[in-house]
């Protein structure tokens, strides 16, 4: 959706291996903390628990491998390595480890929150509102995620930003510099999404429950407006193209 890799785009860096390879690196170690974040199993009980944590690390490893196919694709396009782009994509990095336990919480948080709501067991509800978090926490939690969430996507909006200054140096075609300033503004609104929901908790006054459930129920935007997007962005890149 955020990217398209067709063969109308020149692949100019094919041979950034180093950053690559560092950037590959950081992606793993971020994976790495998702799988040790569990215990290891050593009962057949904790071990029923450890796969009550497919749900929660699937979905976490989905948006990592997002978050790191559109990195790919950036670099395989430009062929970036000055230090400019080196520093914004150090940055970029230390959003993502920064990003990954507030992630797999409230991943988990909610698996286990819309689990014990759909079986009716207010045991398990009890203990996830009094032990793992008080409910009066959760919009801090919802402006911690918003906020890691934001800031990666509008760094990856920075980073085409940056590529498009440099249409003239890349000698860009127009479908090229229509697939840039699209990538670009993809990753502004998928930023903006979770920082609406990030200013709905901090500033709307409303009961924490409420404001848990509105800034989550925010995401719910994300296929209205990114959907809509994609199919604009095609009907443009037709156009162009012919």
């Amino acid at each position: 959706m955020l990217n398209d890799s067709k063969p109308q785009f020149r692949f100019r860096g094919v041979d950034n291996t180093r950053v690559e390879a560092l950037s590959d690196g950081v992606f793993a170690i971020a994976t790495a903390l998702l799988v040790i974040s569990s215990s290891i199993p050593e009962t057949y009980a904790e071990l029923l628990h450890f796969l009550k944590d497919l749900v929660p690390f699937a979905t976490c490893m989905a948006l990592l491998m997002l978050i790191w196919y559109q990195h790919y694709v950036f670099f395989i396009r430009y062929g970036f390595k000055d230090a400019k782009i080196v520093a914004v994509n150090t940055l970029l990095l230390f959003l993502i480890l920064f990003y990954i336990y507030p992630l797999k919480f409230l991943m988990q948080l909610l698996y286990d929150m819309f689990g014990g709501i759909f079986t009716n067991n207010q045991a398990v509800l009890n203990h996830l509102f009094t032990d793992v978090i008080h409910m009066e926490d959760t919009p801090e939690l919802m402006i911690i995620y918003g906020f890691g969430a934001a800031c990666i996507f509008f760094t990856l909006a920075l980073m085409y930003y940056i590529a498009y200054r440099r249409t003239i140096v890349l000698e860009m075609t127009e479908v090229e510099k229509f697939m840039t300033r699209s990538s670009m503004h993809a990753n502004l609104l998928m930023g903006s999404i979770p920082m609406l929901s990030c200013l709905f908790c901090l500033i709307l006054p409303l009961q924490p429950n409420v404001l848990f459930t509105l800034g989550g129920f925010t995401y719910w935007l994300y296929p209205v407006i990114m959907i809509t997007f994609s199919v604009r962005k095609r009907k443009l890149l037709s156009k162009i193209s012919s």
